[in-house]
């Protein structure tokens, strides 16, 4: 990180502004010096403007890092194992079945097949 020349008077008056610019994730160090050089001819409308949005940067992004922190909370080995035993119970059951459906179909085919062909042998 580079120095910045910050104004003497923002630093004096607005110390948690000077902050945010410091911490924002959304700014590379010369845009920081160009916010801290515009901040002499801001008004206060337009400093209250750049406050909001870097203050709205920072709980969105720690917003994010709740979300995903929460995700990567350790799960207990014991319990994923059993999630995965039954996950493949489950996955073994429904192949089992689908293999009794398709003999089942495939019998029913065959009947079906063998059916038309009594019945050309018997038109022969």
């Amino acid at each position: 990180m580079q120095d910045f020349s910050i104004p003497e008077k923002l630093i004096k008056e607005d110390t948690p502004l000077v902050q945010l610019i410091l911490e924002s994730e959304s700014m590379d160090d010369g845009e920081r010096q160009y916010w801290f050089n515009l901040s002499e001819v801001m008004n206060s409308e337009q400093v209250e403007k750049l406050r909001d949005i870097l203050v709205r940067e920072k709980q969105k992004l720690a917003e994010i890092e709740a979300k995903y922190s929460q995700g990567e909370k350790k799960e207990d080995p014991a319990l994923a194992m059993q999630r995965a035993q039954e996950s493949g119970a489950r996955r073994a059951e429904q192949r089992a079945e689908l293999k009794a459906k398709e003999a089942s179909f495939e019998a029913e085919e065959e009947k079906h097949q063998d059916s038309l062909l009594e019945k050309e042998l018997a038109n022969l």
